[in-house]
C-alpha cells in the first residue's frame, strides 16, 4: 500500500490557512481563498473518514424528510433478470426522498415538464439522497431545468450485509419502475441522472434497459445526465494512477476514497464480462436507448477519462447524435456535491442550465 500524499494529512491544514492567502500558493491560482482551502479540507476529511473504515449504514425511517421520504417496495419478479438476479442479494424495499414535496398519487405532468430520478454519488459507500446531501442538486434542477419533481434514491451501500452488487442495480430498477408502474409517469417525462458513483449506476440501468426483453415494461427515459461519472470501478483500486494524475492537486477527492469504495463494492465479486460491462462502461460502450449528457470538471482527476468516455460512446454510429459533453473548466470532481461547500454555486447553475438546454434540444427535435 503506497504512502498517502502529504495533502491528506491534518498537518497540512495550518499551513494551508496561511499559505492560500497568496493566490500563487493555491492549487489553482484563479480559485478564491475559500475554494482552495475547502478543497484541501475536503481531501483531508475524506481520507480521514476512509482511514476509520466504518461500516456504511442507512436508515429506512422518515427522519427530517418526513412525508417527502417514501419506501418503495420491490417490483414484480419479472423485472429482475440477467445480471439483476443473484443468489446472495435479493430486491428489497428501498427509500427515496422527493423534492420539493411528495406528489399526489394522481400526478399528471404538464407537457414539457419532467421528473428527475437522481442517483447520488459517494463511491457507493456514503450518501442517502436526503436533504443534507441532495437538496442543493435538487434545487438546481428544479430552478434551471424543465423538471417539476426530483426523486433522490437511497440505494443500498456497498459494505453493508445486504449491499453486495447487484443490490444497487436492483434498487434503481425498483425506483424506476415505481415511477413508470405506480405513478404512471410516461418514460418520455422521466430524466435519469447521477453524479459520480450514481452516474455509474445510471449507466448500469441504461444498459439493463437495452438488454431487458420487454421494452413495454422498461422503456428508456427521456434522456440521461451524467455528472462526473465513475466509468471504471475496478480501475480505482490503483491508487498510484489517481495520485499521479496531472489534476491530482486540484481535485478534492483523495485516491483512498474511490479506492476503498471499489474494494467494498467488488469484495469477492467475480468480474466476468457481463459484470465488467456495468462496472467499467468506458471499456464497453453500447447503443444508447436515448440521449446522454456527460458533464465533467476541468480540474478533476477523471477529466480526461470523461472526455474519452464520451468520445468512445459517440464513436458508435447509433450514438453519434445522442451524446454531448460539457466541461466546467474550473471545478473539481462532482460539482453538485461540493459546490455549496467550496463556493462554486455559479458554476453549478451553469451546469444545471446546460442540462436543461440538453433536454429542450431533444424535445424540440422530437416535436419537429
Amino acid at each position: 500500500m503506497p504512502s498517502p500524499p502529504s495533502d491528506t494529512s491534518f498537518l497540512i491544514l495550518p499551513w494551508a490557512v496561511i499559505a492560500y492567502l497568496r493566490s500563487k500558493n493555491r492549487q489553482y491560482q484563479k480559485w478564491t481563498y475559500r475554494q482552495a482551502l475547502m478543497n484541501t479540507i475536503l481531501k483531508v476529511g475524506l481520507h480521514k473518514y476512509i482511514s476509520l473504515k466504518r461500516t456504511p449504514s442507512i436508515s429506512l425511517k422518515p427522519g427530517f424528510e418526513r412525508k417527502r421520504f417514501i419506501l418503495i417496495e420491490p417490483a414484480g419478479p419479472e423485472l429482475y433478470s440477467g445480471l439483476a438476479l443473484d443468489g446472495k442479494t435479493k430486491p428489497e424495499a428501498v427509500g427515496a426522498t422527493w423534492y420539493p414535496k411528495l406528489p399526489t398519487p394522481d400526478l399528471r405532468l404538464p407537457e414539457g415538464q419532467h421528473v428527475v430520478l437522481q442517483l447520488h454519488g459517494g463511491s457507493y459507500i456514503t450518501g442517502d439522497g436526503r436533504t443534507g446531501s441532495c437538496q442543493f442538486i435538487a434545487k438546481n434542477f428544479l430552478s434551471y431545468t424543465p423538471s417539476r419533481y426530483v426523486l433522490c434514491l437511497q440505494y443500498r451501500l456497498a459494505g453493508t450485509p445486504n449491499g453486495r452488487f447487484p443490490a444497487q442495480l436492483q434498487d434503481v430498477i425498483t425506483a424506476y419502475f415505481y415511477l413508470l408502474g405506480t405513478l404512471h409517469i410516461p418514460a418520455s417525462q422521466i430524466i435519469l441522472s447521477g453524479d459520480s458513483a450514481g452516474a455509474n449506476l445510471a449507466l448500469g440501468l441504461l444498459r439493463y434497459i437495452t438488454q431487458f426483453n420487454d421494452s413495454s415494461l422498461l422503456p428508456a427515459p427521456k434522456c440521461t445526465w451524467l455528472f462526473s461519472p465513475w466509468t471504471n470501478i475496478p480501475g480505482a483500486t490503483d491508487l498510484d494512477a489517481w495520485n499521479d494524475s496531472p489534476n491530482y492537486k486540484t481535485d478534492c477527492i483523495p485516491a483512498s476514497f474511490p479506492g476503498w469504495g471499489a474494494t467494498l463494492f467488488l469484495q469477492d465479486l467475480e468480474i466476468i464480462k457481463s459484470v465488467e460491462e456495468h462496472l467499467a462502461p468506458i471499456k464497453h460502450p453500447f447503443a444508447l436507448p436515448s440521449p446522454m449528457l456527460v458533464v465533467t470538471g476541468g480540474k478533476e482527476v477523471l477529466h480526461q477519462e470523461h472526455l474519452e468516455f464520451a468520445a468512445v460512446f459517440k464513436e458508435l454510429p447509433e450514438n453519434e447524435s445522442l451524446v454531448d459533453c460539457f466541461v466546467s473548466e474550473t471545478t473539481p470532481h462532482d460539482l453538485f456535491m461540493i459546490a455549496w461547500i467550496m463556493g462554486f454555486k455559479k458554476e453549478a447553475r451553469e451546469c444545471a442550465e446546460k442540462a436543461g438546454e440538453f433536454v429542450t434540444k431533444f424535445t424540440s427535435v422530437a416535436n419537429a
